[in-house]
């Protein structure tokens, strides 16, 4: 069906799956429902996910799940265009938004190693999705790594898992899912969901094309206010592709392959300036060398000077502010490097 310039296929909905409730307790009943459209041809279509081990999935962990692809396929997709290939990826998630993620082009061990140790507090009880396989190796570390006590998880996604590492990482009532995606392997600047969000409101609904800015560090609309390090490019992707696809808005903190913090749904800039270095702060990192993203313009300088104080060395942000020159003066004092996209083409609000 058109109308209005969108499209929707909306022949015939499936239920896949009943939910033993909804957001909460008392919103019930509740289930998934999948498009026949997706559930022939996206191999990311959430009827795509197989539980092989752990009780059903919920409400909360399906909106995750959805959450948790936006995410790696965002990351994927930025490596792949910038890089020529996908990384090792990892990312873990509370409340849809990430709070450990790392990427590695040959350890897919260092890759877990940076997600757990991101914001260990926030990843308690929370889901991780992996794009390559759990053995017991894994497991173990995603058990135990730089903890003395087990680190509990209420669910891991992966292209295979092992007999042995799910019996490692079960939880008593089976309360830790393991779900399975072979298509997790493969992803690339093709893995992005293009169909048309759709969200509802009382009376009706909103529409809007999905979220698919991808960084291009070559864009010759991408304005470089100083150069960065190979590292620093680097940890551009991966924080740009954290920072748009968290609930706006977002400051994101990452260095070398690792995300130390994400200030995610704050009312002010500086506010998710200062998240983003509180989480930092109280997971113990080092942040002094790591670079920020901005998922929009700074209206102040405030945001960047609480950045840059803190001894961040590089920012990615968009232009459109009024006061641009005078960020842009700032951290040219500061000798800090400062690239600014247009916000009309990579502004990051998401889940507004």
């Amino acid at each position: 069906m058109e109308r209005d310039g969108f499209v929707f296929e909306r022949e015939e909905l499936f239920k896949i799956a009943d939910c033993k409730y909804g957001e909460n307790a008392y919103q019930s009943p509740a289930a998934l429902f999948c498009l026949f459209d997706s559930m022939s041809r996206d191999p990311f279509s959430l009827d795509k996910f197989r539980l092989i081990s752990g009780t059903p999935l919920s409400y909360n962990n399906y909106c995750d799940l959805d959450r948790l692809l936006q995410t790696m396929t965002h990351i994927a997709a930025t490596f792949d265009l910038n890089c020529g290939s996908t990384p090792f990826i990892a990312v873990g998630v509370k409340h849809g938004n990430a709070c450990g993620a790392g990427v590695h082009d040959i350890d897919r061990h260092e890759t877990i190693k940076r997600t757990v140790t991101g914001d260990p507090q926030a990843l308690f009880g929370g889901l991780v999705m992996l794009n390559f396989a759990v053995d017991v190796e894994e497991a173990e570390l995603l058990l135990s790594y730089k903890t003395e006590v087990r680190r509990l998880l209420d669910g891991v996604i992966a292209p295979w898992f092992s007999p042995e590492a799910i019996e490692l990482l079960k939880r008593k009532g089976d309360k830790c899912r393991f779900v399975a995606n072979s298509a997790l392997a493969e992803l690339d600047r093709h893995s992005l969901d293009k169909e048309p969000i759709v969200r509802y409101v009382r009376g009706g609904f909103l529409a809007q094309p999905n979220y698919t800015y991808i960084l291009d560090i070559n864009d010759p609309d991408l304005k470089k206010y100083g150069a960065v390090k190979e590292i620093q490019e680097y940890d551009f992707m991966l924080a740009k592709a954290i920072c748009d696809t968290s609930n706006s808005n977002t400051i994101t903190i990452v260095k070398d392959g690792q995300l130390l913090g994400n200030g995610v749904g704050q009312q002010s800039r500086i506010g998710g300036a200062k998240l983003a270095i509180r989480t930092a702060k109280d997971s113990c990192h080092n942040y002094s060398g790591a670079v920020a993203v901005s998922d929009s313009f700074f209206p102040f300088t405030d945001g960047v000077e609480t950045l840059v104080v803190a001894g961040i060395t590089a920012i990615l942000s968009t232009s459109g502010s009024v006061n641009d020159p005078k960020v842009i003066d700032y951290c040219n004092q500061c000798e800090v490097p400062l690239w600014l996209i247009p916000d009309t083409k990579g502004r990051g609000f998401y889940n507004h």
